[in-house]
């Protein structure tokens, strides 16, 4: 199983909570429609070091493989979704793969 964790900073103009609550509302419903997804986390960053990199959040999504992964992002409509969703709260966002160890079970998708 592998995890896509992404760094992301919120649009300039909005607030903290305008961010989070368009992230973890309307952004997180089309995220919870990927096809393949195992699991999923939205987490709020305190703080960064160095502080400059100056990330809002941190994005997890579960999926068996990369491959998985990239044609769920990938998959109409949620590619398109996505696009638009992304271009009203995110300022930035960098993402990278990660190997969970064998017998992992990633978080619910409902509760996140």
């Amino acid at each position: 199983m592998i995890r896509r964790v992404s760094f992301i900073r919120r649009k300039p103009g909005l607030t903290r909570a305008q961010f989070f609550a368009h992230w973890t509302g309307r952004h997180a419903g089309i995220v919870r429609q990927l096809p393949g997804l195992r699991g999923l986390r939205f987490s709020r960053v305190d703080r960064c070091v160095p502080a400059e990199a100056e990330w809002d959040g941190l994005g997890e999504t579960w999926f068996d493989t990369i491959a998985d992964s990239d044609r769920a992002f990938a998959a109409e409509p949620f590619r398109a979704m996505l696009i638009e969703d992304r271009a009203n709260f995110i300022g930035e966002a960098h993402s990278c793969y990660v190997e969970e160890p064998a017998g992992f079970e990633p978080p619910d998708i409902a509760s996140a």
